[in-house]
C-alpha cells in the first residue's frame, strides 16, 4: 500500500533544521553543530543547506566563523516552503488506488483522508517560527 505523505529523507531534515536555526539565540550555526543536534548524515545536511540557500531561506556565513541562519523570507516561511525547496510543491492525495479523483462515493478511508488532508494543510500553512516558539 502507497503512503498518504509523501516527504523525502531531505526534506524532513530541512524542517528539522529550519526549526532549530528558528530556535537558536546565535545568530549563525555551523553545519556540523546542525549535524551533532539532529543526528544527521553531514553529507546530507549539506545538500539540503545548498537547496535552503538556493531558495532563499537560509543564509550561508563563511569564514572561520561561518555557519548558516534563517533568512528573512525563512523566518516568514511556511512549512510549505521547506518541503517545496527539497521535494516541489507538496501535493495531497486524494485517492490511494492513484486516481486523480476518487470516483467512489463511499471509499472506506475517503472520510479519513478528507480529514489528514485537512490538518495537514493546516500544518502545511503554519510558520516554521511557530513550531520553534513551541514549550
Amino acid at each position: 500500500m502507497q503512503s498518504i505523505l509523501k516527504i523525502s529523507d531531505a526534506a524532513v531534515i530541512a524542517l528539522h533544521t529550519a526549526d532549530y536555526l528558528a530556535g537558536r539565540e546565535e545568530s549563525i550555526t555551523s553545519a556540523m553543530d546542525i549535524t551533532k543536534a539532529l543526528n544527521v548524515s553531514y553529507n546530507n545536511l549539506s545538500k539540503v543547506l545548498q537547496h535552503l540557500t538556493k531558495a532563499g531561506l537560509v543564509l550561508p556565513a563563511r569564514g572561520p566563523k561561518g555557519g548558516f541562519s534563517l533568512s528573512e523570507a525563512g523566518k516568514k516561511g511556511k512549512v510549505r516552503d521547506f518541503i517545496a525547496a527539497i521535494d516541489g510543491p507538496p501535493a495531497m492525495k486524494t485517492c490511494l488506488l492513484k486516481h486523480k479523483i476518487c470516483g467512489n462515493q463511499r471509499c472506506v478511508i475517503g472520510d479519513f483522508l478528507a480529514e489528514t488532508n485537512k490538518r495537514f494543510e493546516t500544518v502545511m500553512n503554519s510558520r516554521i517560527s511557530e513550531f520553534s516558539s513551541r514549550g
